[in-house]
């Protein structure tokens, strides 16, 4: 797997507490916090494309933005969740106006 380098400056009680975690789980510390900000990546990154999602959903904002935002992929599978919905509405329509006619019979 390919990696590059980030580099960030970190207070020393930081570094302190990095250490204790670190010691206590017996791994390297380097480990520990690349795992930790993967997994706070994922979990942002996916709240921030549910935001995203609705505000497509609602019509606030274009395919094309999303598109700049996050790429034709995403937004074709917006789309495709979309169109899905809409669908799923206007037959939950259809089923709620035959039981309807059907009780008043």
């Amino acid at each position: 797997m390919e990696t590059e380098q980030l580099n960030i400056r970190v207070s020393p009680e930081l570094i302190h507490d990095l250490d204790i975690v670190s010691g206590l789980l017996k791994i390297n510390r380097s480990e520990w916090v690349k795992t930790k900000l993967a997994e706070e990546a994922q979990r942002e990154k996916n709240r921030l494309l549910m935001e995203l999602s609705t505000l497509y959903a609602k019509g606030m904002i274009t395919k094309q933005k999303v598109e700049e935002l996050v790429g034709t992929k995403i937004a074709d599978e917006m789309e495709f969740l979309k169109r899905k919905s809409i669908g799923s509405i206007r037959q939950g329509r259809e089923l709620g106006r035959r039981l309807q006619g059907k009780l008043k019979k």
